[in-house]
């Protein structure tokens, strides 16, 4: 986020609010937050690249880890199950990285 000369975010804060409330989870890539919308162009572009969106789904250090939160994000069906299983393991936390898929070699 960047900040202006008097220290206050230039981001619009209603925006970032009405951004996370469109989605069950939190989508962080590279430290910024994204809107599910905004995830599927990421995931349509870096495919176009032949690279991958690798996601982890988490959720709160209270509930615990959750074996097998690690997806290969190439479509938006691939995200879908992603949520589902954050859904049902109660993580709504996704972070995403771009990586080379060995799905893919």
């Amino acid at each position: 986020m960047a900040f202006n000369r008097n220290t206050t975010p230039s981001r619009n804060i209603v925006a970032e609010i009405l951004k996370s409330a469109k989605s069950d989870f939190l989508y962080l890539f590279g430290g910024e937050r994204l809107s599910r919308d905004e995830v599927l162009q990421v995931i349509e572009g870096i495919n176009a690249m032949g690279k991958s969106i690798k996601a982890f789904i988490n959720r709160p250090r209270d509930l615990g880890q959750v074996p097998g939160n690690l997806f290969y994000l190439d479509s938006a069906e691939d995200l879908e199950i992603a949520e589902s299983f954050g859904r049902e393991n109660s993580a709504h936390i996704i972070n995403l990285m771009i990586v080379h898929n060995p799905k893919r070699s």
